[in-house]
């Protein structure tokens, strides 16, 4: 079988390399994402996959059924890229790697709460200045002490409240599916009632019509002075206004994002910081705002995962066969 893999990066080629040498299938890799310029490109394979935050157009599955083309193998958690009802129209199968680690992005959202609780940019600032007092950052919080509220239990959602059970926090998962065994370590509630009770709210729920500015005026209004919000999900989920107003009124006691809702504009790109969008170069200058490049599933474990089970995915949709990571009507 050829598959086509577009966006890829450095890291994953090892892992392509080791794959096709096992399984004895031909792999062809780019560097550009899945468009209406690259699309053309997929004349002639048998499969392909991808992993990108830019939306895949309708036009597109169109192109992919026209070179017989019957699937896309996403490697990536979030599908909102995908344009179902266009998708299953031209009878193209999809699937995504829900679970290549969700500990990764747990592990990550976890440092960056920390780095807000301890208040380590404060700290750094003040160091690079030569303050080293201890009023520079002021006073920590401990972590047994706070209410989390995890909006989205699911695989990450799950791996993180674990983590935080383990550290002695509170946690309430807010969550249209019940997960029994996850009662443990998690209570289940509202999301007004989590929102009334949280010290920190961390988002690890995929983007849809339900949760698009899931976080917006009303939302806020909610929450308890001295919050922490954490979004290591998709940037749309947040009101990005309204959580710089928050910031900037004290109701929010610090923010750590790893996504945005602009994020295609700059992110993994060199630049100077008066080139960043205005609004981003707004809140990076907050002490008690922390953006990150969207790396909190960037290990060595997710990265061999997202290739090897979405090559997997590929050829098993191609076969006719089931995965269970195909994402249905």
């Amino acid at each position: 079988m050829k598959i086509l893999m577009y966006n890829t990066v450095a890291d994953e080629l090892p892992y392509v390399e080791k794959w096709a040498e096992k399984t004895g299938h031909e792999v062809v890799t780019i560097n550009q994402p899945l468009d209406e310029r690259t699309v053309e490109r997929a004349n002639g394979f048998d499969a392909i996959s991808t992993q990108q935050t830019t939306a895949i157009d309708a036009p597109i599955y169109q192109n992919l059924a026209h070179f017989n083309i019957k699937q896309i193998a996403l490697r990536q958690v979030g599908y909102d890229v995908f344009d179902l009802p266009n998708a299953f129209a031209n009878h193209i199968r999809l699937s995504n790697v829900a679970a290549y680690s969700p500990r990764a992005i747990a592990e990550y959202t976890l440092t960056q709460l920390f780095n807000l609780i301890r208040h380590n940019k404060k700290f750094d600032r003040a160091m690079a200045q030569g303050d080293y007092t201890w009023a520079a950052g002021g006073q920590a919080r401990e972590i047994h002490h706070l209410t989390v509220a995890i909006i989205g239990v699911g695989r990450i959602g799950t791996a993180f409240a674990q983590m935080l059970h383990a550290l002695g926090a509170k946690v309430l998962g807010v969550d249209p599916v019940y997960r029994a065994q996850n009662e443990p370590f998690v209570t289940y509630t509202t999301l007004d009632d989590a929102l009334a009770q949280a010290d920190v709210i961390s988002f690890h729920t995929p983007l849809n019509d339900e949760t698009r500015h899931m976080a917006d005026k009303d939302f806020f209004a909610q929450i308890q002075p001295g919050t922490i919000m954490l979004n290591f999900a998709r940037g749309e989920i947040v009101d990005m206004v309204e959580l710089e107003k928050a910031l900037d009124s004290k109701l929010l006691a610090g923010a750590a994002f790893d996504v945005t809702p602009n994020e295609n504009d700059f992110m993994n790109q060199k630049q100077l910081v008066s080139d960043l969008p205005v609004d981003v170069q707004r809140l990076l200058a907050y002490d008690n705002f922390l953006l990150s490049p969207h790396i909190a599933f960037y290990t060595d474990t997710a990265i061999k995962n997202m290739v090897e089970m979405a090559l997997n995915d590929a050829v098993t949709m191609v076969n006719g066969g089931f995965t269970e990571n195909e994402i249905l009507r």
